[in-house]
């Protein structure tokens, strides 16, 4: 059945003085006691199932009843070692807690232990007031009576010195021993004595037989001897169990146990400078206990039983019975009285009437509180209560307790006795507490399952609070409390059993207070392990982690730095898996220099390693004084192993985690091997390269055999003997100050043969991100495995990094899907094969920004880094046009065509070098580098060769570059038609300079197949400054008739139709027919160059707008790069510089001015599938809904989308002959006024109203009409309607099909119409 803890009952259980004679004490001395108190220390918790009344004659068993037995010089005599100095108690705790080691987590309960049996002997509270007194005489001495008539008067003569206890009021228990040693086994002597004795004093009295072994025996083995803070519960010993080294043994545990022998245990320390010679010279450190004697020598078996029974008849038959009646008779007398009218009217007017003086008299009255000595009188109601109240405690009756104890605060607190109303305060709550219904000896074994609430535990903490609140104020708070500790103790070991942990640990952190002591400490690490008690989650984390830190700070300023590490090493671990970085960083400092300064440089090695991560929101430069500190740590350090790291790679594995750091180094998921061969395919996406590669293969037309791949393997790299690959690292250093790494080299698996290359030395500075190129070199064929980088870290540190990464997740089995599996990763194996072909190739001179159309110079430099000669060298690129050969002299080429190939996409590769490059040489090539668009410019390309000698030995060098294309002219056009003769159309081309740079514009030219320039119409050079904008004019007229192929695309209308109709198709048989271009024969080569990429990258971009379900290869080959109605302008731009070489130069480009209407060149294809839909053609079906959507987003696309648009191709113009600026003048009186008009409109007119006819592609006709004005006005010109429609004339010369056949038998089929009605303005008519 629960009880409450046993250490809280022990601690307040009823206190028994032993007053015995000199022979009882030589009895107890031949055991190894120094007294009867000490014979009697193993049994006195050992009485069990004890009966007791209550408040209201309610009997209840209770499964313990302890006692504690003191000697009566103890408390008469020697007072102050009852009452021990505070200074002393705290160096005692301390001196116990160092001597155990941390891991022993023995320091809670030593404190605990210690604590609680050094409470004082004091007024304020009876609980170490003797309850009984034990009177002991010896049937060996000559006159028994008289001895103990001696003892009755030293006891009267002795009450005088404590005048604040109650001497009179104490059960008196007479036992006559028999030394069966000393007296022989005849006890008829023995009971003459007990009957006069109890004639004398009384049925409290009692035989005790002891020291029953006669035969001398050999010594047991000396017991264990060390102090502890257990509560031995020893069992008296049968017959069979008689065992003189368990005997000496339970002696020994209950004499060296803190909490029932405090005094015992380190006589020298606690007893103070009072101490007798004998206890001084037994005194010695609190590890070491000062007896180091066997115990029990003379006692049996049957002896343990009469102790036990003695302990057993004094609580049940004497004990229990006296204080239950001294609680009935205080009750009666005391209680109601104070409950009578005149008490219930004497508190009243005190209360509300009136109060007790500021300083009251010293002796005012008899029963009142003496305020210069401190303390009520023996006889007052205060005092009586007091003892009232801790009686009721002692036997358990806490709910009456708990009355009396609320109204005696009351009472303390009126008189202004602070120290009593603490006291009385600190038990009221405590009574509350062990109220609990878990604590009622009826209330099965099993855990509370009815905690207090919210209320009640908030009441009960105020009390404590109010209680060490109290004890704290009256001294400095540097300066300990144990009263505060004590009680704190106790309510703490009540909420631990019913499992109440709400406000625990701000408890004892507030009990421990601002001294910097070992039991301050000792508590506040107690309140970190309530901390995360008592709930589920781990709200409760950052609060222990702090308060253990606390607890290290004290630890460490008290002397005890194992305890101090302990605390921190335990925070670390809360603060590690925590985003608190400032704390986590001030806690592994900490360790770092205790360890340093305790010897053990290797774990102040690892503390400071934790300091070196990533801290984003430290301050600058401070990680800088950490590796200092570090520094320091390792040159002090012994650890061979870490000295020889770097000299033996292989103890890298074994201490990656002791050197591990905690932000790494560098980037394992970046790091890649770069051969020579192979430079460039670092840059770009794979399939970007194999899509260059697809091209290559597409357009092969080298001799020999065409070799199975062009790239590098993916998974792997491949090299030949003796070239050279790289490793490329990426180094972040992770910390706010300067990193510098030495040493810096890879392992290779294996490493004979292998020549590999170490940095001297890498400088970072803070968050600085750096790539690191290592260079590699094999004599023999053989795969290499790259493994691990090895350097020393800030010049001293051996550090090592695996560059081990898994590869990729592997489904294929049950077990691979179930369970996490990932395949070996092969990027960083290295093949090493036989010699082969092998080209560097880097492009030199190339600026890293440029502006849109610029063109620069650059060089091209090819370089034979293999065994073996090359020959027909050439590159082909992922965007034609970029680079082009430069020649010694452009010129403008007038004796060739002028066009340029009508392919979006041209295959063509670059030839570069076409004789051989022996091994070793290189060869220069200029080039002309063009920007075209804006962006990052990421250009891929593959230079391919063939071996001299061997032309199957085909092989290809991947080179790739970029640069940043910034804006700098922005081009717009707005095209009119012109009413003009001198041209069709007027193009206004607004030119603005988006750049901080003058840009001088040199030259304009229209480029068509269709349009061509007029005549003068060139402008003229002009300069635009930042954000300026230049407009100049082009007339442009046609240039005459072209093909009706151009325009109608019969090969891009037939592919679409394959594509809209799902046939299959050939897309390389489709050919575009070349066009002439106007306006390019005046452009040089290097223009039509430039010119044809940037046309290339706008139709691209075009097309795959508008066709979006249409692949991008397959747009190249579908549609052509020209359309013969576009317009394009190439704007000629200079940027001028005093200095020649800083000239700047290049082309601004506009591409698809439309100035013509749009025609449609799908309308037959739509007609088509319009006849198959309305035939009930069959479709064919798909499997998924988004291919059927993907169909019809292409069948859109072709059918309703750029290709499908028809405009109104008639313009029309408004013009009245007579008119100037729309006003006419006529004189009236000569009759109307008939103006002639183009179209009739709403007003009176003269002749026929419509008229209708065919206008001619490019045509033009004159229609007119007269309006008749009668009277001046404002006549509108806006009241015409147009009906246009138009048609494709066909030769059908059988089937009329209801259609007007013409004279010359073709049929009209019409295709579009439209409807206008007229906005012409208005003619004001006046009067002349």
């Amino acid at each position: 059945m629960p009880s409450p803890p046993l250490p809280l009952v022990q601690s307040l259980s009823p206190r028994i003085a032993v007053l015995a004679s000199d022979d009882v004490t030589l009895s107890c001395e031949a055991n190894g006691c120094a007294g009867l108190e000490e014979l009697l220390r193993p049994w006195e918790g050992g009485t069990e199932r004890v009966s007791i009344l209550s408040s209201t004659l309610t009997p209840t068993i209770h499964p313990t009843f302890p006692l504690r037995f003191v000697s009566w010089s103890s408390i008469f005599n020697n007072s102050a070692a009852s009452s021990p100095n505070p200074d002393m108690v705290v160096d005692t705790i301390s001196s116990l807690v160092a001597a155990r080691k941390p891991d022993d987590e023995l320091h809670y309960s030593l404190t605990r232990s210690l604590l609680l049996s050094s409470r004082p002997l004091a007024p304020h509270e009876t609980f170490n007031h003797p309850v009984a007194i034990v009177f002991a005489v010896s049937t060996a001495e000559p006159d028994p009576l008289g001895s103990l008539k001696r003892l009755q008067n030293t006891m009267a003569g002795a009450s005088m010195s404590v005048p604040w206890m109650d001497t009179a009021n104490l059960m008196k228990f007479h036992v006559v021993i028999h030394d069966v040693s000393r007296a022989g086994e005849d006890l008829d002597i023995a009971h003459e004595i007990l009957s006069s004795v109890k004639k004398i004093h009384g049925p409290h009295s009692t035989l005790l037989v002891t020291n029953s072994q006669l035969e001398r025996r050999a010594p047991p083995a000396s017991p264990d001897v060390t102090t502890h803070p257990a509560i031995p519960m020893a069992r008296p010993f049968s017959p069979e169990e008689a065992n003189p080294s368990a005997l000496s043994q339970v002696y020994a545990s209950a004499l060296s146990s803190i909490t029932l022998s405090p005094m015992a245990s380190v006589p020298g320390t606690l007893n103070g400078p009072t101490s007798t010679s004998e206890e001084t010279s037994n005194a010695s450190t609190p590890a070491t206990p000062a007896r180091k004697k066997l115990y029990a020598a003379r006692l049996t078996s049957e002896d343990t039983q009469r102790l036990a029974a003695l302990v057993r008849e004094l609580v049940v038959q004497s004990l229990v019975p006296w204080m239950e009646a001294r609680i009935r008779e205080w009750n009666e007398v005391y209680q109601s009285n104070r409950r009578g009218i005149t008490g219930r009217l004497f508190g009243a007017g005190r209360k509300f009437f009136g109060s007790r003086p500021a300083t009251p008299a010293p002796n005012s009255t008899a029963t009142g509180y003496n305020t210069v000595k401190g303390y009520y009188p023996v006889t007052s109601v205060e005092a009586l209560s007091r003892r009232l109240a801790d009686f009721a405690f002692m036997l358990r009756d806490y709910r009456f307790a708990t009355s009396t104890y609320d109204s005696l605060r009351r009472d303390f607190a009126q008189d202004r006795a602070m120290r009593y109303a603490a006291a009385a305060t600190e038990m009221y709550g405590l009574s509350q507490l062990l109220s609990h219904p878990y604590f009622l000896p009826s209330t099965p074994p099993r855990p509370p399952t009815s905690p207090f609430t919210t209320l009640q535990h908030t009441e009960i903490s105020s009390w404590l609070e109010q209680a060490v609140v109290a004890y704290n104020s009256r001294a400095p708070a540097s300066q300990i409390q144990l009263d505060a500790l004590r009680i704190t103790v106790l309510y703490y070991e009540a909420w631990k059993m019913i499992g109440e942990w709400r406000g625990v640990g701000y408890a004892l952190v507030r009990a421990a207070g601002e001294a910097d002591e070992v039991p301050s400490a000792v508590m506040i690490e107690e309140a970190a392990a309530a901390d995360v008690k008592g709930g589920r989650s781990q709200r409760g984390r950052r609060r222990r982690a702090f308060h253990l830190v606390m607890a290290a700070r004290r630890y460490e300023t008290a002397g005890l730095k194992t305890y101090s590490r302990r605390c921190l090493d335990r925070a670390s671990q809360i603060y590690r898996s925590a985003p608190w970085t400032a704390a986590q960083d001030r806690i592994e400092y900490s360790l770092g220099r205790q360890a340093y300064t305790l010897g053990e440089s290797d774990v102040a090695v690892e503390h400071f390693l934790r300091l070196l991560r990533r801290e984003d929101t430290g301050v600058p430069g401070s990680q800088g004084m950490v590796l200092e500190d570090m520094a320091l740590a390792y040159e002090a350090s012994n650890d061979c192993c870490l000295r020889q790291l770097v000299a033996h790679p292989q103890l890298l594995e074994g201490a990656k985690d002791k050197l591990q750091l905690p932000t790494p180094i560098f980037d394992v998921q970046r790091t890649q091997l770069v051969a020579s061969s192979s430079v460039a395919t670092t840059s770009g996406t794979r399939e970007r390269w194999e899509e260059l590669e697809t091209r290559a293969f597409n357009t092969w037309d080298r001799k020999g055999k065409k070799p199975m791949s062009l790239l590098p393997p993916q998974n792997g790299t491949v090299v030949s003997v003796g070239e050279t690959f790289h490793v490329e690292l990426f180094a972040t250093n992770p910390l706010n100050a300067p990193l510098v790494l030495k040493d810096v080299t890879v392992i290779v698996d294996p490493s004979e043969g292998i020549e590999i290359e170490t940095i001297s030395e890498v400088s970072l500075e803070a968050y600085e991100t750096r790539s690191i190129l290592l260079s590699i070199k094999a004599d023999r064929p053989t795969t290499l495995h790259l493994s691990a980088v090895t350097f020393l870290f800030n010049r001293f540190f051996p550090c090592g990094e695996s560059l081990e990464r898994r590869g990729k997740r592997l489904h294929s089995t049950q077990a691979q899907r179930v369970n996490p599996t990932y395949a070996k990763d092969t990027s960083l194996r290295v093949t090493v094969e036989a010699s082969k072909p092998t080209l560097s190739v880097e492009l030199l001179g190339l600026p890293s920004a440029l502006y849109e159309g610029e063109e620069v110079d650059a060089t091209l430099r090819i370089s034979n880094v293999g065994n073996l000669s090359v020959e027909d060298v050439r590159v082909l690129l992922s965007e034609a046009g970029i680079l082009q050969l430069r020649t010694p002299q452009d010129t403008q080429h007038t004796d060739t065509a002028p066009s340029i190939p009508n392919v979006i996409a041209p295959d063509h590769s670059i030839g570069l070098h076409p004789s051989a490059l022996d091994p070793g040489g290189t060869a220069d090539i200029n080039v002309t580098a063009t920007a075209i668009g804006t962006g990052i410019m990421e250009i891929l390309g593959l230079v391919l060769f063939s071996g001299a000698r061997d032309v199957d030995k085909s092989a290809a060098a991947p080179l790739s570059f970029s640069f940043e294309v910034l804006p700098l002219l922005r081009l717009s056009a707005h095209p009119r038609a012109s009413w003009g003769a001198e041209a069709a159309y007027i193009v206004p081309i607004e030119t603005t300079n988006v750049s901080a740079s003058p840009v001088t514009l040199d030259a304009v030219h229209p480029i068509s197949a269709y349009w061509k320039l007029a005549a003068a119409s060139t402008p003229s050079e002009t300069t635009l400054y930042p954000n300026q904008t230049d407009r100049c004019v082009l007339r442009v007229d046609s240039a005459g008739s072209i093909e009706r192929s151009a325009l109608l695309q019969p090969e891009v209308v037939s592919a679409l139709s394959n594509l809209v109709q799902h046939k299959s198709a050939d897309l390389s048989a489709v050919s575009h027919q070349p066009l002439n271009l106007y306006g390019l024969d005046t452009c040089t080569l290097q223009i039509r160059l430039s010119y044809a990429a940037s046309r290339r990258r706008y139709r691209l971009a075009f097309l795959e707008g508008h066709f979006p379900t249409i692949p991008a290869d397959s747009l190249s080959r579908i549609f052509p790069l020209l359309d013969a109605l576009d317009l394009d302008v190439i704007v000629r731009w200079t940027i001028p510089s005093s200095d020649p070489a800083l000239v700047r130069s290049g082309y601004a480009f506009l591409h698809g001015v439309r100035l013509a209407p749009e025609s449609s060149v799908v309308e037959d294809l739509r007609r088509e599938v319009d006849a198959a839909i309305a035939g009930g053609g069959k479709q064919t079906r798909t499997m998924y809904e988004e291919t059927g959507r993907l169909r019809r987003v292409l069948m859109d696309s072709v059918l309703d989308g750029v290709l499908s648009r028809e405009e109104d191709p008639v313009v029309v113009r408004l013009r009245v002959d007579q008119a100037k600026r729309g006003v006419v003048q006529h004189d009236f009186g000569q009759g109307r006024q008939e103006n002639p008009t183009p179209v009739p409109f709403a007003a009176r007119f003269i002749g026929s109203q419509n008229l209708s006819g065919t206008l001619p592609a490019d045509g033009s006709e004159t229609a007119t009409a007269e309006v008749w004005v009668d009277e001046p006005g404002l006549v509108s010109l806006d009241g015409w309607t147009l009906a246009v429609e138009t048609g494709d004339e066909l030769q059908d010369p059988l089937h009329e099909r209801g259609r007007e056949r013409g004279q010359d038998g073709k049929v009209w089929r019409p295709r579009f119409s439209w409807t206008r009605r007229g906005e012409g303005g208005t003619m004001d008519v006046l009067q002349a």
